[in-house]
């Protein structure tokens, strides 16, 4: 009799646990949808001391951190994340975020590498993906240069996204980029390209 108790008291606190970090979830999205980033960051950081080990609110924080523009703290938030799951999929997605946003080229293009495998590719997050390094690899090209191979896979991330979004508003711009710098771009035996 009374393990059964125990038993109906140990389900009855994990659904009550399971209920209230949705709760911290919900809430913490609405406001970031809201854009009231001060009180995600709140309801965020409140979920995560109740529940230390909840990657998905860590991910949502970091989310919620890059919106507030403090890219190293959400970078130490998603970092840590990946540490314990590393190919979570919304910390890369986040982190590749907030590294674009924060002019670090190369690390937004190393974490938007690792999520393309695993995105659906009639997704919108495919195409953006694509986007995302194309556009990051051309940053590059404009201040420290591409080899050859970076040069070919920022082409063929800038192509992807035009096959996939041939009437999106960039797609005319993108498409004369990359036209020309095919035709400017340096054979093989040069490693670095610098181009305006």
């Amino acid at each position: 009799m009374k393990t059964g108790l125990v038993i109906v008291a140990l389900v009855v606190i994990s659904v009550s646990a399971a209920i209230g970090q949705k709760s911290y979830l919900d809430r913490g999205n609405a406001f970031l949808n809201e854009g009231d980033f001060d009180r995600a960051e709140k309801v965020f950081r409140q979920g995560i001391k109740n529940n230390p080990n909840d990657l998905i609110l860590k991910c949502q924080l970091g989310l919620t951190l890059i919106e507030k523009e403090k890219y190293d703290d959400a970078e130490l938030v998603l970092a840590e994340v990946l540490r314990i799951d590393a190919d979570n999929i919304g910390a890369h997605w986040y982190s590749g975020i907030g590294n674009f946003k924060s002019a670090q080229d190369r690390k937004a293009v190393e974490h938007f590498e690792r999520v393309i495998p695993m995105l659906d590719q009639s997704s919108g997050q495919y195409y953006s993906a694509n986007w995302f390094i194309g556009k990051s690899y051309s940053d590059l090209l404009r201040t420290e240069g591409l080899t050859y191979a970076e040069t070919d896979r920022m082409i063929a991330c800038y192509e992807e996204y035009l096959r996939l979004q041939p009437n999106a508003q960039d797609s005319k711009s993108i498409r004369e980029y990359v036209d020309r710098k095919k035709k400017r771009r340096p054979s093989d035996n040069v490693q670095k390209w610098i181009d305006l």
